[in-house]
């Protein structure tokens, strides 16, 4: 008996040593194979730290309600799942909860950094009071590279989950007092980690709550799962790191003192150009540009004013952001 290797090499298998050495070949070509599947799986893969919203006795840390429906439980349901199918994925992945118990926003994220996550996604169900909003959305903070990671994973999210027959309500981001307004964002950023919060649907109106119990909940953390599995996948596995983000008094955005005041009449401190009205061309890190009145640029300063360099906080919004700030 002869066998014909890639239509050149002929071996005869009469032999027991011609034999040996095929089924030799062939275990050294599954082992390769093997292994550079595994190495494929490992380059792509990442530590993501899942937080089920919410929880805690009773209804005190219930999130919103809407019977029959309890927002932690869903959040955790969903968180469950989610966390199973990444993790057969070839991910690691951590939970900041195990059962109902409750837990503040910033050990939430201290927990994110004690495993080295390279993601938190927070997971919450949505409700209003006059049960009339309805949709998907994610949060993601405002800043630098954190803004556009959130960005990019969130829209990967919400892909999955329109495709469920969600409408899409887009990723947004929101300021507060100390930066970004909602704290497990706020948090997160704080120690360098990108951090999402997915509102699947508003589970008080009647169009998202028949999705909801129609494809039920499994096919939202599918949903999940797959759009963060896409995300992680976009960027070879690597996402991209962040400088934290911290606001204290006498600190700025920047993690520093910030440049010296600036001597010349015509800029400002950090170079933006400013004519004899005081009015300031801002131009930011994508090239957007917006042309802001002395007293919008001052507003602008004055919001900020209590981090110590205000001007470095504004310096790494965008100019439309800014315009849309001013204008209020």
């Amino acid at each position: 008996m002869y066998l014909n290797i890639n239509g050149g090499i002929i071996i005869d298998m009469s032999t027991l040593k011609n034999r040996k050495v095929l089924w030799g070949a062939v275990r050294m070509f599954a082992a390769v194979a093997v292994m550079s599947l595994f190495m494929v799986v490992r380059a792509q893969a990442a530590i993501i730290c899942l937080d089920p919203g919410h929880g805690g006795a009773g209804t005190s840390g219930a999130g919103a309600l809407y019977p029959p429906y309890m927002e932690k439980q869903l959040n955790y349901a969903v968180a469950s799942q989610v966390k199973s199918e990444l993790e057969a994925a070839g991910h690691t992945v951590y939970m900041t909860r195990n059962g109902d118990v409750s837990l503040g926003l910033d050990q939430r994220a201290a927990y994110a950094k004690s495993v080295n996550a390279d993601l938190l996604i927070s997971i919450h169900f949505n409700s209003s009071g006059a049960h009339d909003k309805f949709g998907s959305e994610v949060w993601t903070s405002m800043f630098g590279g954190h803004r556009t990671t959130g960005y990019a994973l969130g829209n990967s999210v919400l892909s999955q989950l329109t495709g469920l027959g969600f409408a899409s309500k887009g990723v947004k981001t929101k300021l507060g007092n100390s930066g970004d307004y909602y704290g497990i964002i706020r948090h997160g950023v704080s120690f360098g980690i990108p951090t999402i919060i997915i509102e699947h649907c508003f589970m008080d109106n009647p169009i998202d709550r028949a999705i909801m119990e129609s494809k039920g909940l499994p096919a939202l953390a599918h949903a999940d799962a797959v759009g963060i599995g896409n995300y992680i996948s976009s960027v070879g596995g690597v996402v991209p790191k962040s400088d934290p983000v911290v606001f204290a008094e006498g600190t700025t955005a920047a993690g520093g003192a910030g440049a010296a005041a600036a001597s010349d009449p015509f800029k400002t401190k950090y170079g933006f150009p400013k004519d004899a009205s005081g009015n300031v061309t801002y131009t930011d890190g994508s090239g957007g540009t917006a042309v802001f009145t002395a007293a919008e640029w001052n507003k602008l300063l004055g919001l900020w004013n209590y981090t110590g360099d205000p001007e470095a906080f504004l310096k790494q919004q965008s100019a439309a952001d800014l315009k849309t700030l001013a204008s209020r």
